[in-house]
């Protein structure tokens, strides 16, 4: 009976947890937004993560060594790039729509493969601190992605294409293991002239530069932008803008513009804290991996040439648990069953290596941490997008979650510090990732509770054969974000 309440009284509020089919047009019109948007995502977020991690293979090739960095303005360096990220992450979010996305994120890949490319001559550790602040405010605008295909995709469709482009950014770090590894085989400093740190810089850098040039080139505007121009596009008929613009709206107004009240409505969500602990979590794991897998390898016993190419082993079951979760969370339409599979595995990885000093173990271990932890980066964002609604509010939410994750990033570079065990960093990122099971578990039981408040209220109306004022009012999820009456949320 909600159902049909809900569909009939507002067609173009789609905000039901139950998939609807996919017509022939649809289907469609997603073949080309999949062949165009999710490869151009993917290259992005393999450019920025590739960028991103390839600071702890460049200390096992030396990096801190050759350029004289004391243990703490190596940290340093670690920190002053989730700084940059931090204080740009809102800001990118809320004028996404003014900037066009193609344009900002497209330049901003170009940009900090720039300043990667810069990092290859770094001479001296305020360079190195400068670049590395400079490459966190280029990397903030890389999220916007995920705002970005919120509007092309619905919401039983997000988790399969966020799995997909995202997985991309663990194949950058098995692939800049891949890349280190030719290197140190390759072009050493005696035969290249160039230290082996210098030339990953280097190639990485311009392999972001042509992702960036290409996202510019390439990357459709969103939906309702492509209407408003009144012209034909290079991929997309009329017809199929119309068709998006149509889904935008199931749970976007289309040209939304910023509302300062949102703002105020997402801090005053309790949700928006506990996302925030999740992904807190969540980045942390990715921190450490990104910035100490190299170093834990290397603990492990394996020689420098070794560790780059043993790097590549968590990579890759990353990228397997990420296709994988990512599909069948959309085809079972749910999402917390699978985020709290991902912090249990992450407990249970940094248990075995407090537990043990096997290397097997060991190297399992980080398959499991490095799984979990790219799986929950890919999930956590889009549960907050398909239970957020209202535009400033739904950026403001997944900006504060960043800021959440930036923060935890900062303290990953300051825990590990006590090799070769790294018995306090082990312990603290294991505690957080309890911490963000029972979080998980909280978002699960309010947003059931709130579902469940909102179709007694429903079937109350419908009993005495009225209209919601909601649905009478024709009030908009702009209006009311989540607690429109016909919004459900997806656990």
């Amino acid at each position: 009976m909600y159902i049909t309440f809900a569909y009939h009284s507002a067609p173009t509020l789609a905000t039901s947890h139950v998939i609807q089919p996919k017509t022939s047009a649809e289907k469609r019109l997603l073949l080309k937004a999949d062949l165009v948007i999710l490869p151009l995502a993917a290259f992005g977020y393999f450019a920025a993560y590739m960028d991103r991690n390839n600071f702890g293979n460049a200390k096992v090739m030396g990096f801190a060594t050759d350029l004289h960095l004391s243990p703490n303005e190596y940290y340093s360096c670690l920190t002053i790039f989730y700084v940059g990220y931090m204080v740009f992450m809102l800001p990118v979010n809320l004028t996404l729509r003014k900037l066009k996305a193609n344009r900002s994120i497209g330049t901003a890949v170009i940009f900090f493969g720039v300043v990667m490319c810069s990092l290859s001559v770094a001479k001296s550790f305020s360079a190195v601190m400068g670049l590395r602040f400079l490459l966190g405010v280029g990397q903030s605008f890389i999220q916007g992605l995920t705002i970005y295909t919120s509007l092309w995709y619905q919401r039983d469709e997000l988790g399969t294409r966020s799995a997909i482009y995202y997985s991309c950014a663990t194949l950058s770090g098995a692939f800049g293991g891949l890349i280190a590894y030719g290197i140190e085989v390759n072009l050493p400093y005696v035969r290249s002239g160039r230290y082996p740190w210098s030339w990953l810089f280097l190639i990485e850098g311009v392999i972001a530069i042509g992702a960036g040039i290409l996202i510019v080139l390439f990357l459709p505007r969103m939906p309702d932008d492509l209407q408003r121009r009144k012209r034909s596009h290079w991929l997309f008929t009329k017809e199929e803008i119309n068709l998006a613009t149509d889904r935008q709206a199931s749970y976007n107004q289309n040209d939304a513009k910023f509302q300062p009240r949102q703002l105020l409505d997402a801090m005053m969500d309790v949700k928006t804290w506990a996302f925030g602990l999740v992904q807190g979590a969540n980045v942390l794991g990715l921190a450490v991996v990104g910035n100490f897998l190299p170093t834990f390898i290397n603990g492990f016993g394996f020689n420098a040439v070794q560790t780059q190419l043993f790097s590549i082993i968590p990579y890759a079951c990353a990228f397997v648990a990420c296709i994988c979760i990512g599909i069948t969370s959309d085809r079972m339409n749910t999402k917390a069953p699978f985020l709290l599979a991902t912090s249990c595995l992450a407990v249970l990885g940094y248990t075995l290596l407090l537990a043990t000093t096997s290397t097997i173990v060991g190297i399992v271990a980080a398959c499991f941490i490095t799984a979990s932890c790219y799986t929950g980066v890919i999930l956590l964002p889009v549960w907050i997008v398909i239970n957020t609604a209202g535009y400033t509010k739904r950026s403001c939410v997944w900006a504060t979650s960043e800021v959440f994750a930036m923060t935890f990033s900062i303290m990953a570079t300051r825990i590990y510090d006590t090799p070769p065990r790294y018995v306090k960093g082990h312990s603290i990122v294991l505690a957080l990732n309890v911490l963000a099971g029972f979080s998980i578990v909280f978002c699960t039981w309010w947003m059931r509770r709130l579902n469940q408040k909102k179709d007694q209220i429903v079937a109350e109306y419908v009993e005495r054969g009225e209209v919601h004022p909601h649905v009478a009012e024709n009030l908009t999820l702009e209006d009311l974000q989540d607690r429109h009456i016909l919004f459900r949320y997806i656990v």
